[in-house]
């Protein structure tokens, strides 16, 4: 580094120190911008960003665009739900994206803008952080003091003669555990000082009282912070404990002058412990790898809405013919295969060749067909479809549908997965099947018979017609920004919803932000359920009148009359069967049906692997009726959810089936409430891609419908339903 007055090196700016922990640790609960307290509750400290191990993504391009592309639709989902809060005073996109997410040349979801030039990935060991709030009560004297900086601190120690005994005592000074924060992501020590606004429009804090003391002190009059006072060392003037936030009173101040609907409750910062969950929330995503797959990305850019519609259609049976040369070309080259096409090409040139002379072209029309059916069947080449009105349009609109629950996004995922994962020999393991490593009787052709009949027994007593053990699940999470006051884009403070800014991690010494990704490659559990047992199960709750005619599927239907969740799934949030705004449709009630039983494997998986609730996770792919539970520890992979198999698959599978294991503790409490509760099959949600909602032991075993269900009948359970199938007594 070079100073540009001198010519000369410049010393670099120094470094805060750093702490350990683990990396799920640093990216989430203490990445940049939480407060925490060492141990002993003493000593309040702000994360911060400094140089770390930095992951080099440009070999694998796919793995960078998915994160990209996870962080653009995750802005997009936030701003249109906040611009569509409903209150008086408007709403500007400035309010609920910073500047590294946001454009502000453009409006509107277009002015979601993710440069990759903004952002620096780093692997998660090394977090710094620096000393604050900087605020400080004497417990005699009740003075209070503030300092700018740790340097400023240093420089102009606390003074150690308390006024309280005129001098002859020592202060006890302590560092206030309340801070000032706001929705727009400000955060602010206790300070009596006010920022304000000067005739020139610029931003002050007036470091005194109108008297011209400077000295205040906090007057605690009881545990309620609209009961504390700031008091005038001079004057006795007396200050309400609260200050306004720079960022908003810069943007809405002027607006408020100019006549527009604005209030100071807008502007002004709450005090809060910044012990409390509402100092800090980080916001984070998680995604299973297709590094293997980049078209993964590519097939849902808004260019590419055919291509799209022709894939959902072709994994969904909606019909159609071979693409013309041409366009098997394109799909080739779209999935860098383009020199796999000369040799079919070949193949229909002789066999043209032979048709005109006469010969014999059945011999290079099969050799041709071989390969495009392998092509088919890798997914380098879709069939050309005859995809429905309805479908086309749900290619469009999906563009506004919460990426999470987006069924499209999920089934192409699947398709991926199942190509990847679950077709290939060694990439996963057949539970129905003795293997080596998770079948005691393997080796005894007489005991791996009696093991096959055994489980292919219970999963068909459970419902579930695949079920598998990938050994090697490639995922990825990572932490790219915060927010305060609350985790979604909208807070309701004095009875007025208010608009939420998704903030950035704080800038890196190199003027990038950071993006805290975790790496890792675990073990796996795949289920897909039998979709005969799901269509009737459908049937009997009264979404769909019988399973659709072959080859359509289930899946098909699903995307076809999806209504999006939403990112935070509102809709089926609600606490009362009268304020509900949702009725059961298939996609609802497949997503309760795979996410109830996703759950309850987990809990099983818990029970006899010992692993921890909170270090499993789940992907949903309800077009497909069928989940993925995974361990998602960054500890080295003991081969957990395998031994579990190997040691306990019988205990485990009667498990599922059980209705003793799927009663609360909390009886008809927690039927009355949704049929879900931290006390039967609620994980932390941390761990739960739906945040613990959508969730009813009743899908399962029947019982009261969900209080979001419009449809008040009771359900009928999918365990139920397959008993009834399979004609048991």
């Amino acid at each position: 580094m070079t100073d540009r007055r001198s010519g000369r090196g410049a010393t670099p700016p120094p470094m805060p120190p750093r702490m350990s922990r683990s990396q799920p640790q640093l990216a989430t609960a203490y990445a940049p911008g939480a407060m925490f307290t060492w141990e002993g509750g003493k000593g309040a400290c702000i994360a911060a960003p400094v140089d770390g191990a930095t992951i080099d993504l440009s070999a694998r391009s796919t793995r960078r665009d998915q994160i990209f592309d996870s962080m653009t639709e995750f802005c997009q989902s936030w701003l249109a739900r906040g611009m569509n809060i409903s209150r008086t005073a408007p709403v500007y996109e400035v309010q609920l994206l910073d500047g590294c997410f946001y454009n502000q040349t453009r409006q509107g979801v277009a002015g979601v803008d993710i440069a990759s030039d903004q952002f620096e990935f780093l692997r998660p060991e090394r977090i710094g952080y620096v000393p604050g709030p900087l605020v400080y009560r004497c417990d005699n004297c009740e003075i209070v003091r503030e300092y700018l900086s740790p340097g400023h601190q240093v420089a102009d120690p606390l003074p150690t003669p308390c006024r309280a005994f005129n001098g002859e005592r020592e202060c006890r000074w302590r560092q206030l555990d309340v801070v000032y924060v706001h929705w727009s992501g400000g955060l602010e020590g206790l300070s009596p000082y006010r920022n304000m606004l000067d005739g020139q429009g610029e931003l002050r804090k007036i470091p005194r009282c109108q008297c011209g003391t400077e000295d205040f002190r906090l007057i605690k009059q009881g545990n309620q912070f609209s009961r504390w006072r700031f008091r005038c060392t001079g004057c006795a003037a007396e200050r309400e404990v609260y200050q306004t936030d720079p960022f908003t009173l810069s943007l809405l101040k002027p607006r408020m002058d100019g006549g527009v609907p604005h209030e100071w409750s807008e502007i002004n910062m709450i005090p809060i412990s910044y012990r409390a969950s509402p100092v800090f929330y980080v916001q984070t995503a998680r995604f299973i790898v297709y590094d293997a797959d980049p078209d993964i990305v590519t097939i849902m850019a808004p260019t590419r809405h055919v291509d799209l519609t022709n894939r959902v259609a072709a994994l969904h049976g909606f019909g159609g013919s071979d693409p013309s040369p041409q366009r098997i070309r394109e799909q080739l080259e779209a999935r860098n295969n383009a020199g796999m096409f000369g040799l079919y090409e070949s193949m229909l040139r002789q066999a043209d060749e032979a048709r005109l002379s006469g010969g014999d072209a059945a011999t290079y029309e099969t050799m041709a067909r071989s390969m495009l059916d392998a092509w088919y069947a890798d997914g380098n080449v879709v069939r050309e479809t005859q995809a429905s009105p309805r479908l086309q349009q749900q290619i469009l609109d999906r563009a506004l549908y919460a990426r999470r629950f987006d069924p499209i996004r999920s089934t192409v995922e699947h398709d991926a997965l199942r190509r990847r994962k679950l077709i290939p020999s060694g990439q996963s393991a057949d539970l129905a099947e003795a293997q080596t490593d998770l079948c005691a009787e393997h080796g005894d052709p007489v005991g791996e018979q009696a093991y096959a009949q055994r489980v292919s027994g219970e999963l068909a007593r459970a419902g579930i017609a695949e079920a598998r053990l990938i050994r090697d699940l490639d995922m990825v999470e990572f932490s790219f920004g915060y927010t305060r006051v609350s985790a979604a884009p909208e807070t309701v403070q004095k009875n007025k919803s208010m608009p939420v800014r998704l903030m950035g991690f704080p800038r890196l010494p190199n003027d990038r932000r950071p993006v805290y990704v975790i790496e890792q490659q675990n073990e796996a559990i795949y289920i897909r359920l039998d979709p005969q047992a799901v269509a009737e199960y459908l049937r009997l709750n009264g979404v769909m009148p019988g399973p659709p005619p072959a080859p359509r599927t289930i899946g098909g239907e699903l995307i076809e009359t999806y209504e999006d969740f939403g990112m935070f799934l509102r809709d089926f949030g609600v606490r009362d069967q009268a304020s509900q705004v949702r009725s059961r449709d298939i996609a609802s009630t497949v997503f309760l049906l795979l996410h109830s039983l996703s759950h309850h494997v987990m809990h099983g998986i818990s029970r006899f692997s010992g692993l921890d609730l909170g270090s499993m996770s789940e992907a949903i792919f309800p077009a497909d009726l069928a989940f993925l539970v995974h361990r998602r520890g960054m500890t080295e992979d003991l081969g957990n959810i395998s031994s579990m198999w190997r040691d306990h698959n019988a205990a485990f599978l009667d498990y599922l089936v059980s209705r003793r294991e799927l009663r609360c503790g909390s009886g008809t409490l927690c039927d009355h409430r949704g049929g879900a509760c931290p006390a039967c099959i609620m994980i932390p949600e941390t761990s739960c891609i739906a945040g613990n909602q959508l969730l009813s032991r009743a899908s399962l075993v029947g019982g009261r419908a969900p209080l979001w269900d419009g449809n008040a009948s009771p359900l009928h359970g999918y365990f139920e339903v397959v008993h009834a199938l399979s004609g048991a007594p």
